[in-house]
Parts: C-alpha cells; structure tokens; sequence
C-alpha cells in the first residue's frame, strides 16, 4: 500500500476529530446563548507536519492532517439585562467577582446573587461572594477580603443632643403664683407638651415640658422625666414627674420671644443609659435672630408648632443598595444609611489562561497567572451595575455560520476517506 494513501486516510481522520471538536464547541455556545456572564468559545487548530524530503529545490513539507490546539474563551463584553433585583450584579469593565466555599477560591462573570438564610451574599451554588467589611460608623474598610454578609448589620443608636422646638402660648391665660410644682402639675401650668428623645442606648424617653406663666409677657418651662425613668429622686415621694431642667420665656409686647434662658438640660436617665446626658432645647429665634419656627405669645389657644430632635433608636436592616464603586449600603428601620462592605473584584495577567469548572465558575491556573484583588473603579478594575445581569456574549448568527463551515468541512474529510477507499480497493483489484 503507497505510504501516501495510508497518510490520505489519517489525515482526513483527524480532520473528522478537528472538524468533530469544533462542532462540539459551537454545540456548547448555542446551548449556552442565555447563560449570564458566558464567554464564548472558539476551538483553534493547527497543522499536523507528516515529513520533511529534502530535494534539489530546496526542502519540501508533507503533512498529516490537523489537531486541536486549545479552546480559547473570548473574554469580550457581554451586553446588559435589567431585573430590578438588588442583588443581581453584572461587572463594566475588567474583574471578575471572587467566590470562596470549603473548595476554595472561584471566580466569575455571573453576578446572580442572594442572601442565604445566615446572612451570606450567596450564589446559585452557595458560594459566598468575597468584600471588604466596613466600619459602619466611619466607613473605613477593615482592609481584610472576607465573606459578606448582612445577618448582623444593626444601625447603633444616637443619643439626642438638641431639641427645636416651637410652640404658642395663649397670651389670655393668667398669672400662677408660686410657680411651677411637679406635684401638681394640673394646677401649677397652664400648657404641657410631650417630646420623645433617646438615650445612648436608643431607649425612647417621654419628656413633658410644662409651660407656666408667671408674670406678664414671662413663662416658666420646666422639662421633667416621670419618676421611673430617671435616676434623679423627686421632690416628694407623690409627685409624678422629676423636674430636670427649667428656664424662662420672655416676649414683647407683640408676642415675638425676646429672650430665652435654662438650656441646656441634663437629664439623668434611670435603666443603664450613660449619666448626665446633655441636651440643648433651642425654642426658635430670640428677638427674630436666628432660624427655625418660632415659639409665640398669641391670644390663640396654646399649640406645639413644631418639634424636631436628633437622637435615634437601633435600627434593623430594611434593605440594601450596591453602587457602582461596589458599597453595599444598608438601610436601617431608623432611618439611616449605612455602609456595609465594598465587594472584591479580581484581575489576571492573561484572563484566557483560566480554567473552567462548570456552573459559570473559574479558577486561576500556571497560564492565568496570580490574580490581583481590588475594588471596583480602581485601577483597571470595572465598574458595579446594580439590578443588572451581564448576557452570554454568543453571537447566533455567527455561530450557525461556523456550523454550516465545519459541517462541510466534516463532509469533505468523509469524502477522501470514501476516495482513499475507492483507490486501495482498485490497487487491490490488480492482484486479482
């Protein structure tokens, strides 16, 4: 048998192998047109040298036939999908989001995330997505890439420090002698209001400040806690309330306050809260200085204005937010806005040099390199879409073009091997 036919026939059978790995690969991309963050995958062949004869003209090449190089992913961007879920991420840009699990370390494109039932920010498989936890009071990072998680994101309280309040009293009422007495307050005031502010544990506390007047165009206040709420013993052991803080109100001839003394106030809150807690009672402008609603002397029925304080109670994690420079924000049942860690993006010297695991999910490799941990919009890294999905970057159309290549390309092997064959048994037939 001429060594030239043999060669024929396995050159064209490793062209069915080539022809065979490529379908296979274009097989895999269609299959995978709707799979967040996929790559798509081109299969790269190269040529097999059979000989080297040496003649008169120089040096001539036989080959014998093509094999498989690699499967290469083609790391491009893939376009975006919005779902309008917090927790659905897509990376702009460079990086990949890092995944840690008793299996190690993984890295990937799909950004679908949730929070498990401890707390983790978690992927389809359960990996736990990496970041740097933030000091929700500074917002400085720990520095240290470890699990997110939110199972323990509480807003600590703020104790109150300054009260605005603004009020109006009746200008009619008549003088009280002998003041204010916490032991009747129904008789020793003609106006009471009640304003809740916290303590440094975030324990609302009821303070009733009383108004009295006690000369023409002056009003005493007196701001008072009932008597199991601070530690501050009453004046008699009947009495309701413990006076804590008082002042006056002085106002002209038109009702607009002139003056205002007594703030601020220490109160003595009872049940553990830090001692001797200082608040500022500010009851608007002074001889119209200043800003806020004013308090008022009008022949009108006493009324609260208005009241503002600053102090809050813990708060509970209502939801959370993730921008695009990766902070995760949480937003608390108080009110508040607080950071709680920066998710972790990572890089490699040659991003095609990864492998593959299944399940959307890379490793790093000799080829890849070490990968280089940072946060996004640093460096070269990309950018956070929140709410978003990054689609498989598979073109359709070009694949089933490719199809339609190497399904010719598997017909024209067959036919040499249907033509080899043909030659063999004619070379067969001339022994006979």
């Amino acid at each position: 048998m001429p060594s030239s036919l043999s060669s024929a026939l396995f050159s064209s059978v490793s062209g069915l192998d080539t022809t065979s790995t490529a379908i296979s690969t274009i097989g895999d991309n269609i299959a995978n047109v709707n799979t967040p963050g996929f790559k798509e995958r081109r299969a790269e062949f190269a040529d097999v040298l059979g000989q080297t004869i040496s003649s008169i003209a120089g040096f001539t090449f036989t080959g014998a036939g093509s094999k498989t190089t690699g499967i290469r992913a083609l790391f491009s961007q893939g376009t975006f999908e919005t779902t309008n879920r917090p927790t659905d991420l897509a990376i702009e840009g460079r990086g990949f989001f890092v995944l840690d699990s008793s299996q190690g370390r993984f890295y990937s494109r799909a950004g679908i995330f949730n929070i498990d039932a401890e707390g983790f920010m978690v992927n389809p498989d359960g990996l736990r997505l990496q970041g740097f936890p933030l000091d929700p009071i500074t917002g400085a990072s720990t520095g240290q890439i470890q699990d997110i998680t939110v199972s323990a994101a509480t807003a600590p309280p703020s104790a109150t420090s300054n009260i605005d309040l603004s009020v109006n009293l009746d200008a009619n009422e008549g003088i009280i002698a002998g003041g204010f007495d916490p032991g009747d307050t129904d008789n020793s005031s003609q106006y009471r209001t009640l304003v809740t502010v916290y303590d440094s544990l975030g324990n609302p506390r009821s303070v009733n400040v009383f108004f009295t007047k006690t000369a023409a165009n002056t009003w005493e206040w007196n701001a008072t806690l009932p008597t199991n709420e601070t530690t501050t013993a009453p004046a008699s052991p009947t009495d309701d309330f413990v006076v804590q803080g008082t002042g006056t109100l002085t106002f002209d001839s038109d009702g607009v306050l002139q003056a205002a003394t007594g703030s601020p106030v220490t109160f003595e809150f009872a049940g553990g809260a830090t001692a001797s807690q200082v608040i500022s009672l500010d009851f608007g402008p002074v001889a119209g200085v200043g800003t806020g609603d004013p308090t008022t002397q009008f022949a009108t029925l006493s009324a609260t204005n208005s009241f503002v304080q600053d102090g809050f109670s813990a708060g509970a994690l209502r939801a959370i937010s993730i921008d695009r420079e990766g902070f995760l924000t949480g937003q608390f049942s108080n009110g508040e806005v607080l950071p709680l860690a920066q998710l972790a993006l990572a890089s490699f010297p040659n991003v095609e040099g990864m492998a593959g695991v299944g399940q959307n999910n890379l490793i790093e490799t000799r080829g890849s390199g070490q990968p280089l941990i940072g946060v996004p919009q640093s460096g070269s890294f990309g950018s956070i879409r929140s709410q978003n999905l990054e689609q498989s970057t598979v073109d359709l159309a070009s694949q089933f073009v490719r199809l339609i290549v190497n399904q010719r390309a598997f017909q024209a092997n067959t036919r040499t091997i249907s033509a080899t064959n043909e030659l063999l048994a004619n070379l067969v037939a001339l022994g006979q």
